[in-house]
This record gives structure tokens, C-alpha cells and sequence, in this order.
């Protein structure tokens, strides 16, 4: 499994409590935030207590995006809502390190983590939303072969109004035929 954890340019990490506090430093960035489905503040306290709770869960695995190069820790993805009856999942990720937004990091994440999800626990469809506005994030994760499924309009609530998002998905066999794909 330790090399379908490692990408071109990341290591995914099993996310550890030793994560934690970049991981609330990250979504409590503006910048950050303004990509995600929320806009709250969180704090330490919240997101230890976050941890205990899901780290057992089955229906979630999470990870910290780990910079080859020199270990810093700079991102976090994960699938999420893992129906193993059905065989799906709903992948997130964002990059927080916003020095290194553009540079390939969230492509090598969005790999890993599909990688993982159809490799090790033998998924047939992995899913995400997109916030509508987020063009250089769709743009990427159709170019990694995802299909736009559909425009959920004023689906969230987030920083004060509500917002349109994409569903967006790949399917085992459409990931079977793509460059993104990684022997098992």
C-alpha cells in the first residue's frame, strides 16, 4: 500500500493528531475557506474532539498531504460517506499552504486519493462537490477524467448566501482507462 500513497510530488499520511494543528491553522485561512463548503472558525478543542470521533469510523478515511521534499505538511483529503454496499465514496480535499496553490499538488492529491479508493477498498464510483465558482478546481478534476454529473443550484449555505455546486464523479472503469491509473 506505501506506494499507492506516494505521488509525483506528496505522500498521503494517515491523518494523526500530530496533524492537527495545521489542519485548523489551514481552515481557519479566508483564502481557504473561501473554497470549501463552510465558513465557520473552528479551533483546536473542536477538531481534537472531530478526530476522536472519526478515527475509527468506517465510513471515512482521512489523510495530511505530505510535501516529498522536504516533509511539510501542506494539504488534507480524504474519501468520506465510504458506502461499502454500494461501492462509493465522496472525495475532498483542499490544499492549505496557499505558496504552493497552482503547483500540481491538489492533481497528485486528487490521484492518490481516487487511486486508493477504487485500489484498496475496491470502490466502483468516487464522488465530490464543487462549489460553482471554484473554475481552476473543475477544470482539474475534469481533466483528470471526472465527469460533471450535474449543477446543484443554491445547494449550501456558505459565507452568507447560497451557492450553486457541481457533482462531480469517476467511475472504476473510466478510471481503468485513464493515465491517472496505478497497477496494483
Amino acid at each position: 500500500m506505501a506506494g499507492l500513497l506516494t505521488g509525483k510530488r506528496i505522500r498521503l499520511t494517515l491523518l494523526e493528531k500530530r496533524h492537527l494543528e495545521r489542519r485548523v491553522e489551514f481552515l481557519n485561512d479566508d483564502a481557504v475557506k473561501r473554497t470549501l463548503n463552510f465558513d465557520f472558525p473552528t479551533s483546536l478543542a473542536k477538531t481534537e474532539a472531530w478526530f476522536q470521533k472519526n478515527i475509527l469510523s468506517r465510513d471515512r478515511v482521512d489523510f495530511a498531504f505530505e510535501r516529498l521534499d522536504d516533509q511539510a505538511i501542506i494539504g488534507f483529503g480524504g474519501l468520506i460517506n465510504i458506502d461499502r454496499l454500494l461501492r462509493k465514496a465522496e472525495l475532498y480535499i483542499f490544499i492549505g499552504d496557499k505558496s504552493v496553490w497552482g503547483q500540481g499538488y491538489g492533481r497528485d492529491g486528487y490521484k492518490l486519493i481516487t487511486n486508493y479508493g477504487f485500489i484498496e477498498l475496491g470502490l466502483n464510483k468516487v464522488y465530490l462537490y464543487q462549489l460553482s465558482f471554484n473554475e481552476k478546481a473543475i477544470t482539474a478534476t475534469k481533466a483528470l477524467g471526472w465527469n460533471v454529473d450535474g449543477l446543484l443550484r443554491s445547494d449550501i449555505f456558505s459565507h452568507g448566501e447560497l451557492k450553486d455546486q457541481y457533482i462531480l464523479s469517476i467511475l472504476r472503469e473510466e478510471w481503468t482507462n485513464n493515465e491517472i491509473y496505478v497497477e496494483p
